[in-house]
């Protein structure tokens, strides 16, 4: 996945979880990814993968589109 992209999802997935009210633990129990795992995409060090993208936006409550919207 492109850098760029990957430092943008990471900047929406910190957002979100901030205007939700959500610690990482909070969201790791939300979308069943591990909170190690949440913290290096909110940093941008990990690739993540469209299953996590899924998981993180059920997670949110939102469509695919409606996340991925930044």
């Amino acid at each position: 996945m492109d850098k760029r992209l990957i430092k943008k999802l990471s900047k929406r997935v910190k957002y979100l979880r901030k205007q939700f009210g959500y610690t990482q633990d909070d969201l790791s129990f939300l979308s069943d990814i591990p909170r190690s795992t949440l913290g290096n995409i909110e940093t941008a060090k990990n690739d993540i993968t469209f299953t996590k993208i899924n998981k993180l936006a059920k997670a949110f409550k939102m469509s695919l589109s409606e996340f991925l919207n930044f």
